[in-house]
């Protein structure tokens, strides 16, 4: 009879070779379903009605010593054929899912052509101590499952031996090897059977126990925790076909392992089905996977994880239950898988974040699960069936929680279904869904914690990496140079604007486009244009409150990107709407800030004390600034940013709120630093101000800078400065410039050049 099992194998092989190769040029129902994924769906269907058909004997052995299908001296035997299904079972979930994702996992491709061919080859060798391992007795005669297993073989070799075909010439990588190889164990790990340590190793010791909080109990829950964020980490940097590929294979193993106590029976035998929630998450995980069911996989983020969760606090295994048992390790690794793909589909940003509708979604689903299982435990029950559907039927939870949970179970209901006497449990029952619906608003909540904290985290390591490229890129510039110098020394006292583009990540316009600006030093320049133009965006990337989306802004030589800290110092800024820290003293707050500049105490000293007696806060500099006016708060703004004599003085809208003596305190100490050799820079809607102490101006509208003019140059054409803005920005009719509009832009740019 093996001879008929030999002659399938191969002559399935040859079958499905020259199938592929001869028709390697032509998929026979197009492109997406091509042939070589027609094999594989046609492999699965082979795998599933063999995998179903009967439980193979071999899973029953205990340790190589004791009884098996090759009786008591068959301990070879029983080795060789727990390897060999294990590497089967390991290449077969490859041969099934690597036609389906081939370009985008490359380093899988030796496994699913060398290692798979080496594979089948060799079971095929072995099929009669395989086909005993299955059947016992069974395997000495013809048996239909045994057929359609040297078929799976002969078929899996002959895709193996097609992807060879494919390979073009071998290159050595010891790289991709290395890589290669640690994907092949990664495969190997996943792809266990549960039954494959019972059957080679035995029970194991029995004074491990994973239940009630032991040692080990802890220090399986500890482990898989860690094993989560290392499966993350090492994942999260591929692309998005690569990780669903591997997330795939892992729920895949899961649930073929899950399966293995199966058979065709249980789709007859409803008391057998996997309704148990976490079991259910075997199928889902799946078909979330291959079809992409966003709406499924929301059910499963918010109601399977929590009871997966919970089943591992409260395994149900009892003491008696040995760790290395096949029952046990089906039961940790379901459980576990169960709580940890789901999250992985999330942190691997495999689906969008769950929003609060996907949420109440789910829970409707649960109610439509609950009420199913809340059926079938008392319907099958009065059958003579011992069933427990999600633990609503026995005391399991109750027992654990104390006497009060089991005096709820105290309170029943029966009634009459035809012949039978339905028992349900109605206030445990229903106080148990609701206490589970509880757990799923703090699932919800934990959630929205973890991603807040995803986040930040993300934006502090995206931040550290454009710090270091950042750095990199300006030692490169500098060429040797020390990194305190500006990056474009011939710059220095200028503050100029490059192509400068804003745009807020929640808008579609942008708030600036293409500034570009230079101001020298000694100048006086005046920042116009009407609320909501762009003015404070602007002067809030200078001064690096704000980050730049495109395009370079100097400060006296220092990229405010590359050098955000050097560029900082060079500026003093009085913002529109500041922030002090009130319960200090005006002069504790200066000399704060004096600090943070560096300034020494000489120089401070004196600039202070010339400050106050200009702006007569002599009374006043030594008392809380809670107890200041808004006009004084305003003075010790100024005084604040000029303290450190910066190159640029940048001031958004500084004479609001201030009085006519103050208003002309600020103009001096404008008009003075600027006759210093240094930058005032200053955004204004008091026209009349900005006409008599300005040398320059720009007019900004929509975020589109439209003039640079001297003052000067206005006055010569006879027209006043008022009436030349006013005529600026009425005779503009642009529109702010879209994202669509500006990649138009330079796609028409680009393809000038």
């Amino acid at each position: 009879m093996n001879y008929l099992y030999y002659g399938a194998a191969l002559a399935s092989c040859l079958l499905i070779f020259a199938f592929l190769f001869l028709l390697r040029n032509k998929n026979v129902f197009g492109e997406r379903l091509n042939n070589a994924r027609l094999v594989a769906l046609i492999y699965s269907a082979l795998f599933f009605v063999r995998f179903l058909g009967g439980k193979p004997l071999i899973q029953e052995t205990i340790g190589l010593n004791v009884y098996s299908p090759f009786g008591p001296q068959g301990m070879v035997k029983v080795l060789i054929s727990a390897i060999l299904f294990w590497l089967i079972y390991t290449v077969q979930l490859a041969a099934i899912t690597y036609p389906f994702f081939e370009k985008h996992v490359p380093l899988v491709a030796p496994i699913a052509r060398y290692a798979a061919a080496v594979v089948y080859a060799v079971s095929i060798a072995a099929m009669p101590i395989l086909n005993r391992a299955q059947d016992g007795n069974l395997a000495d005669g013809f048996h239909y499952r045994l057929l359609i297993f040297a078929i799976e073989l002969g078929v899996g070799l002959g895709l193996a031996l097609f992807q060879i075909t494919k390979q073009k010439r071998p290159t050595f990588n010891l790289k991709k090897i290395l890589l290669t190889v640690a994907i092949l164990v990664g495969m190997l790990a996943i792809s266990l059977p549960h039954w494959v340590p019972q059957a080679i190793l035995g029970y194991g010791d029995d004074s491990i126990i994973l239940n009630n909080f032991t040692t080990a109990h802890r220090l399986v829950l500890y482990g898989s925790v860690v094993f989560a964020l290392a499966v993350h980490f090492l994942f999260a940097k591929c692309e998005y076909e690569q990780k669903r590929f591997a997330l795939l294979y892992i729920s895949m193993a899961t649930m073929i392992s899950f399966c293995y106590v199966y058979d065709f029976s249980v789709f007859t035998n409803l008391q057998d089905w996997p309704l148990h929630l976490c079991n259910t998450a075997m199928f889902i995980i799946p078909l979330v996977l291959i079809f992409k069911m966003e709406k499924l996989y929301y059910f499963t983020i918010f109601i399977n994880v929590l009871g997966a969760f919970f089943a591992m606090i409260m395994p149900n295994l009892g003491d008696d239950v040995n760790w290395l048992q096949a029952s046990s390790l089906q039961f940790w690794s379901n459980h576990y898988m169960a709580m940890l793909l789901p999250l992985l589909l999330m942190s691997l940003k495999l689906f969008k974040r769950p929003q609060m509708k996907q949420f109440i979604y789910s829970l409707v689903a649960f109610f439509f699960y609950y009420a199913l299982v809340l059926f079938m435990n008392p319907w099958l029950t009065a059958q003579g069936h011992s069933v427990d559907f999600f633990f609503i039927n026995s005391d399991f939870i109750a027992d654990k929680l104390g006497e009060w949970a089991e005096n709820l179970r105290d309170i029943t209901f029966e009634f009459q279904m035809g012949d039978l006497t339905l028992l349900i449990y109605p206030v445990y029952q229903s106080l148990y869904f609701l206490v589970y619906v509880v757990l799923s608003f703090a699932m919800w909540f934990l959630y929205e914690q973890v991603f807040e904290i995803t986040d930040t985290y993300e934006i502090i390591t995206e931040r550290n990496r454009k710090i270091k490229a950042d750095r990199l890129a300006l030692e490169a510039q500098l060429a040797g140079r020390s990194m305190q110098e500006p990056m474009n020394p011939q710059n220095e006292g200028k503050l100029i604007l490059r192509d400068f583009s804003k745009r807020y990540s929640t808008s579609d316009v942008y708030a600036v486009y293409k500034a570009n600006l230079e101001v020298d030093g000694g100048q006086i320049f005046g920042f116009l244009g009407p609320n909501g133009a762009g003015k404070s965006t602007i002067i809030k990337s200078i001064v690096g409150i704000q980050t730049i989306t495109s395009g370079e802004i100097e400060v006296s030589g220092y990229d405010v990107n590359k050098q955000s800290v050097e560029a900082k110092m060079q500026i003093g800024f009085v913002p529109d709407h500041y922030a002090l820290y009130e319960n200090l003293t005006g002069r504790e707050y200066i000399n704060y800030i004096a600090d943070l500049y560096n300034v020494p105490r000489n120089e401070r000293d004196e600039r202070i004390a010339e400050y106050v007696k200009r702006f007569r806060l002599e009374t006043a500099i030594d008392n809380p600034m809670k107890t200041y006016s808004h006009g004084m708060k305003q003075k010790i703004t100024i005084m604040s940013a000029l303290v450190h004599n910066p190159k640029i003085w940048i001031l958004d809208e500084p004479l609001t709120g201030l009085d006519p003596e103050s208003i002309f305190q600020v103009k001096e100490c404008m008009k003075e630093h600027a006759s210093r050799g240094n930058i005032v820079f200053f955004s204004s809607h008091i026209i009349d101000v900005v006409e008599n102490i300005c040398d320059r101006i720009a007019i900004i509208r929509r975020g589109q800078i439209l003039c640079t003019k001297s003052v000067a140059e206005i006055r010569e054409s006879g027209i006043p400065l008022e009436q030349f803005y006013m005529g600026m920005i009425d005779g503009n009719t642009q529109s702010p410039v879209s994202v669509k509009e500006a990649a138009e832009r330079e796609a028409i740019k680009g393809d000038a050049v």
